[in-house]
């Protein structure tokens, strides 16, 4: 749109359209001035031009023979009438010597154009003085050819011919023509701006609104439109740009829509980047901290015990283990069920951690064993204080709630160095120790001593065989009888557990039960027992030894294992057996543990017709209103009252008040431990119901028990005949 397209490139449209426009006008303008020129020159040459002709016509005249010389004056004098010029004939001497207006003739005019005129034989225009008064004057001088004969006298050597006033007529009507062209020209010129402007408006003003609509789509704002006012390039040009923003909007949106999409599923990438983090975590967290105390566990504490005994190899730095077990907590974790457990072990860690200096560790291995590395110990005594620190701390009472519980802690020590200089061994020496600890009376506390070392790998060496003998029925039980004194007959007996082992030998009960109760065996060995007493019952009944009734002994934490009335309906169901020839033998502190939860388990017992015993009476610190709260049956006198009736008058007083307490309640009287006549004699006298004891029999396999039966009601039916 520019004449100039690469110049000022950074020159506006406008500018170079009002440039191009100016340069267009300035050369119309020259045009016009140089058309001035040249019709002021050509006036002058017309001027020239016709005075030439009427000076060349005037001279050939003039230099004509014959009558035109004879009379050149009166040719002139008709030339002054025909052109009102003056017009004259001068010789070579500068002479008038014809002229349009006789009164110059004789003059001397001596002008130098003439006589160069004459010398090149060519016409000369000048302005010299007027002839008359000497004015400047427009004048052309042409010169007469010489003469043949150029000694004879001619009539002169040139014509000189005024012509001011063709001049200045032609001059004058050349300015006039001029001055309309300059008009004309000012009066295009300033329209031809005004058009320019309009022009470069017209131009400018739809690609400025273009540029701004341009600018604003490409800043974002795509919903901008041009107004399209013609159907010219610029038109077609607009509404290409309308076209253009409508398909960036429809892309913009199609964008945004997909950033949208993209930032939803950023979004859930990162939620899902952060639960896989947080999870990873978590795991990370579960794999080397307990769940339930969020102490280390055992992983990470076993990587902290190898750090510590790779310090202490390197930088004779000591360090002792405390391995830590909770006393009774199984029973209460049974009783009050798992939640007030687990609440007991959060408690107890909690303790630990603000108990132990910054620099110890202590983690939960599993169940209610914790251990404590305690770093720097600088001997026994720093030892035992820490012992006696974590002692006092478990024995303060746990606000458990709906509960306050005591509990007591057993805690082992070993020390690096002198106990071992590997993780494994220390923990197992300290481990060794806590049981050295319990032994001795628990909440106590106790260091390794390889005396004791033999005993506690026989006690754990006991525990594997133990697992080992219930999971290849290695265990049997034996059965004592029960006299009924009023009868003289067997009506039951009581089931007791046996262990055979092939190395071992008989392993006494003594032995076995207390690791069974220790490590929890007791539930699964009791159930085995329990289901085999009733098989064994059924069997019997179906080989005609009818009405007996056996007894099964419950332990204390088998009577506070929560799946034990779902286990012996169970058991009922399977063999077959009437609830009412099952009878349980129960402590009398098996029972109190929880009263409420014991009198609830019992009434359930009693609606499937089991009998209820309470087993060693007399040893435990129930009263009779206690007695009288629970739905007992019978009680069993200890053998430890029966073993010295004769010579022993407490004893005997004791018995006659427990069968006094008996009777009062009207429970059935079971004496266990009988084995001399007097002390039958005694509980016979004294209204006891039945007796037990190696007087009559000891505990039988079960083959021999039926016989032993067999035989007695044959000698019963002998006695009857």
């Amino acid at each position: 749109m520019s004449l100039f397209p690469n110049l000022f490139p950074e020159m506006s449209i406008r500018l170079k359209l009002l440039g191009a426009f100016l340069v267009m006008l300035a050369g119309f303008v020259v045009l016009a001035g140089a058309a001035v020129v040249l019709q002021l020159v050509g006036a002058q040459r017309a001027a020239l031009q016709e005075a030439q002709h009427v000076a060349l016509a005037v001279a050939r005249m003039s230099d004509q023979p014959g009558p035109a010389q004879r009379d050149r004056q009166s040719y002139f004098d008709s030339l002054g009438v025909l052109f009102d010029r003056d017009i004259f004939l001068v010789d070579g001497r500068g002479t008038v010597v014809a002229a349009t207006d006789r009164r110059v003739i004789g003059r001397p005019y001596e002008v130098p154009e003439i006589a160069q005129a004459v010398a090149d034989g060519q016409p000369r225009d000048f302005i010299g003085p007027d002839v008359f008064d000497g004015a400047p004057a427009h004048q052309v001088v042409v010169p007469l050819p010489a003469p043949e004969d150029a000694a004879g006298d001619h009539g002169g050597d040139a014509v000189v011919f005024e012509y001011t006033q063709v001049y200045d007529t032609l001059m004058a009507e050349a300015k006039q023509a001029a001055v309309l062209t300059v008009v004309a020209t000012l009066i295009l010129a300033v329209l031809g701006w005004i058009m320019a402007f309009r022009v470069t408006h017209a131009l400018v003003r739809p690609l400025a609104e273009l540029e701004g609509t341009v600018a604003l789509v490409a800043a974002g704002n795509h919903g901008a439109r041009l107004r399209v006012r013609s159907n010219d390039e610029i038109g077609r040009l607009a509404s290409a740009v309308n076209r253009m923003a409508a398909d960036l909007q429809r892309q913009h949106d199609a964008l945004q829509e997909r950033n949208a999409a993209l930032a939803r599923s950023n979004a859930l990438l990162q939620e899902g980047i952060a639960r896989q983090q947080e999870a990873a975590e978590r795991i990370q967290h579960l794999a080397y901290n307990d769940s339930l105390t969020d102490l280390p566990n055992r992983n990470q504490f076993g990587a902290m015990l190898a750090t510590a005994v790779a310090r202490a190899a390197h930088q004779r730095h000591p360090f002792g283990l405390f391995f830590l077990d909770l006393d009774r907590f199984k029973q209460i974790n049974d009783t009050l069920g798992h939640g007030a457990g687990d609440a007991l072990l959060q408690e107890v860690a909690r303790r630990l951690r603000h108990t132990l200096r910054e620099g110890d560790a202590v983690a939960r291995l599993g169940g209610d064993e914790f251990v404590v590395l305690v770093d720097e110990l600088r001997g026994d005594r720093h030892a035992e204080a820490v012992a006696l620190k974590i002692l006092q701390a478990v024995a303060r009472p746990f606000a458990i709630p709906g509960h306050e519980l005591r509990v007591s802690a057993s805690v082992g020590i070993s020390r690096y160095g002198r106990d071992g200089h590997d993780g494994s061994t220390l923990m197992k020496r300290a481990d060794i120790a806590m049981y050295q600890a319990k032994a001795a009376g628990k909440s106590n506390f106790a260091f390794y001593s390889s005396a004791h070392d033999d005993n506690s790998i026989a006690r754990l060496q006991l525990e594997s065989r133990l697992r080992c003998a219930l999971e290849r029925q290695e265990l049997e039980l034996h059965y004592q009888p029960k006299l009924d004194l009023r009868s003289g007959r067997i009506k039951g007996m009581e089931a007791l557990l046996r262990w055979p082992n092939p190395e071992l030998g008989m392993v006494a009960p003594q032995q076995f039960i207390p690791v069974a109760e220790e490590t929890g065996l007791i539930v699964p060995l009791g159930k085995w027992a329990l289901r085999q007493a009733c098989l064994q019952n059924m069997a019997w009944l179906a080989q005609g030894l009818a009405g007996l009734t056996v007894a099964v002994n419950l332990s204390p934490r088998q009577f506070g294992d929560a799946d034990l009335l779902a286990d012996i309906v169970s058991i009922l169901h399977e063999t077959g057996m009437d609830g009412r020839l099952l009878e349980l033998e129960i402590t009398e502190s098996a029972i109190m543990q929880d009263a409420e939860a014991g009198r609830r388990l019992l009434r359930s017992l009693k609606s499937l017709g089991v009998r209820i015993a309470i087993d060693d009476f007399g040893t435990g610190y129930s009263s009779l209103s206690t007695l009288k709260q629970f739905p007992i049956d019978t009680l069993k006198i200890d053998r430890s009252f029966i073993a010295d009736l004769a010579c022993d008058p407490e004893d005997r007083g004791l018995t006659e008040a427990i069968i006094q307490m008996a009777r009062t309640l009207k429970l059935h009287l079971v004496a266990e431990g009988v084995e001399q006549e007097a002390q039958k004699t005694f509980l016979c006298e004294r209204g006891c119901d039945e007796l037990q004891g190696y007087l009559f029999s000891r505990p039988l396999p079960a083959a021999e028990f039926a016989a032993f039966v067999q035989r007695q009601r044959g000698i019963d039916r002998l006695a009857a005949v």
